[in-house]
């Protein structure tokens, strides 16, 4: 199986899109603060929404490149080894 490098960037701000961050539109991918920036600009919570979504960034990240890979599992002995 291929390694998974992740999902493309944020068109406007560049940052790293992660699972459920992100939102693609005429060709352009946004991150969720991105768009919630383009569509509506007084946004209340809107420094909220891009710390949360820089903050998905860090923790996928460490998700993703925490893990071993390119390692066989460990299976059942062979039975005609004893």
């Amino acid at each position: 199986m291929a390694k998974y490098y992740g999902y493309r960037n944020c068109s406007h701000c560049e940052i790293e899109c992660t699972p459920g961050n992100y939102l693609d539109y005429s060709g352009k991918r946004y991150c969720t603060a991105c768009w919630i920036q383009h569509e509506n600009p007084d946004h209340p919570d809107l420094d909220a929404i891009r710390e949360k979504v820089q903050h998905a960034v860090t923790v996928w990240k460490l998700a993703k490149y925490s893990r071993d890979e390119y390692h066989l599992p460990v299976g059942p002995k062979s039975i005609n080894k004893r």
